[in-house]
């Protein structure tokens, strides 16, 4: 695992796509954009699509916003998302505008970073369609808080220091070969830790019934510095390799001293 110190990892560039699937109404894929931009996550830009008309993104504080209709639409997102090191597309009920959702992992696939799909509790059968390196469902309830959480988990995992530490390239290398499932999870108070992941596992799990048969695991634990122990990760990558007994696993830590007795927990399984 590379160790990379905050002055490197501050230079990863994170693009986050929030598709409009409800037409003139205002849906909760776009809506998570304003939540994330509350966060002020460093390195990460927003950008709102919908399918006809930018004027049904009119509610979202995002500065980029697309119209997804043409082959000539499609050619102006993706320049617009050339320079990415990883790419998140966000969509809440999926199926009332697959069309759009499709183009827009499209869109972000041909930039050759991974793409990892923040999808509704509705995506079921949508996978055929869609196009993506990695997934979490969220259910409805929540969607754009917990949809700015799986971000920033991910945006803390690369950039914040730690040791050891995970870099978009062992995220790449965990995702190339088959689509992976995320789970993250937050505890605090005693055994933060242990229940942090387990939350990430059970959410990983409700995800992919095969999780078991996973052939590479990733996980990262953020949390203030005293929490974090390497003793407490091989033995959370041995609670991990009985529930995937084939899988190759590896993890980082990210330091948080903010976080005083929480914890958080990102996990990346692929097959």
């Amino acid at each position: 695992m590379n160790v990379l110190g905050n002055f490197e990892n501050q230079f990863v560039k994170v693009k986050v796509v929030g598709v409009n699937t409800a037409g003139e109404k205002f849906s909760s894929g776009v809506a998570a954009l304003n939540q994330m931009l509350e966060q002020n996550l460093p390195g990460v830009k927003y950008f709102a699509v919908d399918r006809h008309d930018v004027k049904n993104l009119d509610g979202c504080k995002a500065i980029h916003k697309f119209r997804l209709l043409d082959t000539a639409d499609e050619k102006i997102l993706t320049e617009a998302l050339r320079g990415a090191d990883l790419i998140f597309v966000v969509a809440e009920a999926v199926w009332e505008n697959i069309k759009v959702v499709a183009l827009a992992a499209h869109c972000a696939k041909k930039i050759g970073v991974p793409v990892i799909f923040i999808a509704g509790g509705n995506f079921d059968d949508a996978e055929d369609e869609i196009i993506f390196d990695a997934l979490t469902k969220l259910p409805e309830k929540n969607f754009e808080f917990d949809a700015g959480k799986v971000v920033e988990n991910f945006v803390e995992a690369v950039t914040l220091d730690g040791q050891p530490k995970i870099d978009v390239k062992a995220i790449s290398e965990t995702v190339k070969e088959s689509a992976a499932i995320i789970g993250y999870g937050e505890r605090e108070g005693k055994n933060a830790v242990v229940k942090a992941a387990k939350a990430a596992l059970d959410h990983a799990e409700s995800s992919e019934e095969n999780f078991k048969a996973a052939k590479k695991i990733l996980f990262n634990v953020t949390a203030a510095k005293g929490n974090l122990s390497l003793e407490e990760a091989q033995k959370l990558s041995k609670l991990f390799k009985r529930r995937a007994p084939h899988a190759e696993i590896s993890f980082g830590f990210s330091i948080d001293d903010w976080l005083v007795q929480k914890v958080k927990f990102l996990l990346l399984a692929a097959q």
